[in-house]
């Protein structure tokens, strides 16, 4: 049983719920597939996402539901993670997934799983090696969960990461690679502080207003213990 409590779930993955609630058993889209005005303007107001409700300064009013940022980065988590989808110019909800969104647990559950899915692929840039994503996203948690009462510097657990290889026998090793460019490690880099964004935005990290610090939240420390660490204890070593 999930140790996970309502309290745990992020203020993201509770907007996503409701909006999905909200969609119920569908909503028609405009023409252009975005959602109709109207309707943008009452899910600002339902899921507080503080958005300006004109589309932005200098706006008189909203011309289109694209304007609203945040409602949009809402819609695409919940797309991503197979909750919606659009179909004859309608959002309606995933059947599959019908049971896991009827609960904010749920939600969260899904979100997360995407979040891992998707850190897995970007953290493989390199197209020669796509292995590489499993073992790096390994490794990131394996640093995070590392001293828990400590932050990191996002900076060095980006130059790990991109040290970190899987050699033929599988395991993680630490290599220097000097054939790789400024530009290839301010581009990793990037990417990095992307995903930690994404883990934060879910609860399970806590990063400092410039971004340069990062630490396991107490619910990132149950999905590590949960279910990161026995699957990489599992893995072939």
């Amino acid at each position: 049983m999930s140790a996970v409590t309502e309290g745990d779930i992020s203020p993201w993955a509770t907007a996503i719920h409701r909006l999905v609630q909200w969609v119920g058993n569908g909503r028609t889209l405009t023409t252009t597939g975005q959602l109709r005005v109207a309707d943008g303007l009452e899910l600002v107001q339902l899921l507080g996402t503080g958005d300006d409700p004109h589309g932005g300064t200098g706006q008189r009013r909203l011309s289109s539901s694209c304007n609203l940022p945040v409602l949009q980065g809402l819609l695409t988590g919940a797309v991503d993670a197979g909750l919606l989808r659009t179909q004859r110019g309608r959002l309606i909800p995933v059947k599959k997934y019908a049971q896991q969104a009827a609960t904010g647990e749920g939600v969260r559950r899904l979100l997360v799983a995407n979040a891992h899915h998707s850190a897995q692929a970007a953290l493989a840039p390199e197209a020669a090696h796509p292995g590489r994503g499993r073992v790096r996203l390994a490794a990131l948690w394996a640093e995070l969960s590392r001293d828990r009462e400590r932050s990191l510097v996002v900076s060095e657990l980006a130059g790990t990461l991109l040290n970190t290889t899987a050699p033929g026998t599988g395991a993680i090793e630490q290599t220097r690679d000097s054939g790789v460019r400024a530009d290839e490690r301010r581009e990793f880099a990037e990417v990095v502080s992307w995903v930690l964004l994404d883990y934060a935005y879910l609860g399970l990290l806590a990063v400092n207003p410039d971004q340069t610090l990062v630490q396991l939240t107490p619910t990132g420390s149950r999905e590590y213990d949960e279910r990161l660490a026995p699957t990489a204890k599992a893995s072939p070593s």
